[in-house]
């Protein structure tokens, strides 16, 4: 069994523990270094996309912004954070909002951060991180999404190492594939589907 039928078996597995079906056809996006994104259906699954942003980029920028190597601490701080103050929103460039966006929407990943430094002030290192899980979050959303409809699937599934006790992270990836009209999951063991498909493969043979 490859490393792209090992992580759809897993995740199957997953589903089906948290009462979802998993036959299929759905997109599995795997947050690692980077993400990769797979079509599973029935034991089948191709590589259909990815992209270099994922836990790597908030590893070395979460690093570069607040100083913390350690990525459980950067998802704990994060998950306390307020990305308004930091990121750009609709709301601040169109106060009356608009009418295809809402004005929580984002306008510019970390777009007030170089006023607040020319103004003398400094961003706390909460708000940064938070912005930080929703550039690497909305940025993947929208790529899978798009993904999604290249290939005529509602569900989107999320795992992979970057999402472990990071619901900052799966805030952003949940809230972008709602708001396109499709179905998110997040698996319950995120950093587990790999894994247990070779399990499940090894017992199979063994």
């Amino acid at each position: 069994m490859g490393e792209f039928e090992a992580w759809s078996a897993g995740a199957r597995a997953l589903l089906r523990e948290q009462g979802v079906d998993g036959a299929g056809p759905f997109l599995l996006v795997s947050l690692g270094t980077g993400t990769s994104v797979l079509r599973v259906e029935g034991g089948a699954a191709a590589r259909v996309g990815g992209t270099a942003l994922g836990g790597g980029t908030i590893d070395g920028l979460g690093a570069a912004l607040t100083g913390l190597t350690r990525f459980e601490e950067l998802a704990a701080l994060a998950a306390a954070g307020d990305r308004a103050k930091v990121d750009l929103l609709v709301s601040d460039v169109y106060p009356q909002g608009l009418s295809e966006l809402p004005g929580a929407a984002l306008a510019a990943s970390f777009g007030k951060l170089a006023r607040l430094v020319a103004a003398g002030e400094r961003a706390e290192a909460r708000d940064l991180a938070c912005a930080l899980m929703s550039l690497v979050g909305e940025n993947v959303a929208l790529l899978c999404n798009a993904i999604a409809a290249r290939e005529g699937v509602r569900r989107i599934v999320f795992g992979g190492s970057a999402l472990v006790a990071n619901p900052a992270l799966a805030r952003w990836l949940v809230a972008l594939t709602l708001a396109f009209g499709r179905e998110p999951v997040v698996l319950a063991q995120p950093a587990h589907a790999g894994a247990i498909g070779a399990l499940l493969a090894a017992e199979r043979t063994g």
